[in-house]
């Protein structure tokens, strides 16, 4: 049995696979399998994948099913003590493992979700280092309110025995899962930068500033009502009253502003009905003259 096992779920992305599966083979910690979960890919992956010829790299093919299902498939075929993930289109430092090691043995092996710094980069050179999570404040909405990406998270395998991720969305599926962890077990920082999360045009951190996706939206909306629906009892007593209503509310209100920037009048007038509806603050009907400004401004530049 490996100590760790790495998940690398991937679709189309042979041209970043050289170097994520290459930061594994590079890790100064050798006691791991990585598990390929090809999620239906139409180019070189499983060449490139099959390129390396380590016995530890295992790979897998599946129809595709969104990155959810493909991370669920990993975790059900993976045979190490604890989990770690792996984005394709990011990289492990060379002490990743061994960090989260080290730490994992400093805890006594406490069922936890350990977190491991990151640095985001673009072809140029570093862009920035993500914060930490704040540990004077509760982790849990710490966990709720910071961007943490799966490469960064380690846990015990046994805590993925009743927590997956969340299937039904292609976004926030990642937090969905987090939150119900964080609201089980400790969450552990190793405070060292070991993952690099990289910039390109098709990766996460890109798409999010394009044009808003109205099936994403309200994926997104839908994954946070799932939270309040079906886990209350797990969330009692350890977030605010109303929680998940303002998280809602603030997502709502990020999104209006994005499709007002991007002059996307009726995804604006959609999201401007859902926040009147749901959160029925007042401060909304200030939004409306601003979508109807965006609307003649847009109206002007076609004539």
């Amino acid at each position: 049995m490996p100590f760790f096992s790495i998940i690398l779920p991937t679709y189309n992305r042979a041209s970043f696979l050289k170097r994520s599966i290459g930061s594994v083979l590079a890790q100064t910690f050798a006691d791991w399998e990585l598990i390929v979960m090809d999620d239906g890919s139409r180019d070189q992956t499983k060449e490139v994948v099959t390129s390396f010829k380590d016995p530890r790299i295992r790979y897998f093919y599946q129809e595709n099913r969104e990155r959810s299902a493909a991370r669920n498939n990993g975790i059900a075929r993976a045979k190490g003590e604890y989990i770690c993930f792996l984005d394709s289109d990011d990289a492990f430092m060379a002490d990743h493992l061994e960090v989260f090691q080290s730490r994992i043995i400093t805890g006594m092996h406490v069922p936890a979700i350990f977190v491991a710094g990151i640095q985001v980069q673009h072809e140029d050179g570093v862009l920035f280092k993500r914060d930490f999570l704040d540990e004077s404040k509760s982790m849990l909405i710490e966990i709720g309110e910071k961007f943490i990406i799966p490469s960064q998270v380690c846990a015990h395998a046994s805590v993925f025995d009743q927590n997956l991720f969340y299937e039904q969305t292609r976004i926030w599926e990642d937090t969905h899962l987090w939150l119900r962890l964080a609201a089980q077990f400790a969450v552990i920082q190793t405070k060292s930068y070991t993952v690099t999360q990289h910039v390109h045009a098709n990766g996460t951190v890109f798409k999010g500033l394009q044009r808003i996706r109205w099936t994403d939206v309200m994926q997104y909306l839908n994954a946070i009502d799932d939270l309040k629906r079906n886990y209350r009892s797990l969330f009692e007593g350890k977030l605010p009253t109303g929680y998940f209503k303002e998280y809602k509310k603030a997502k709502i209100n990020m999104y209006l502003y994005q499709a007002r920037q991007n002059k996307q009048i009726g995804v604006a007038l959609k999201l401007w009905w859902i926040g009147i509806s749901c959160a029925n603050s007042w401060y909304l009907w200030l939004e409306l003259p601003k979508i109807f400004l965006n609307a003649i401004n847009v109206g002007r530049h076609e004539q």
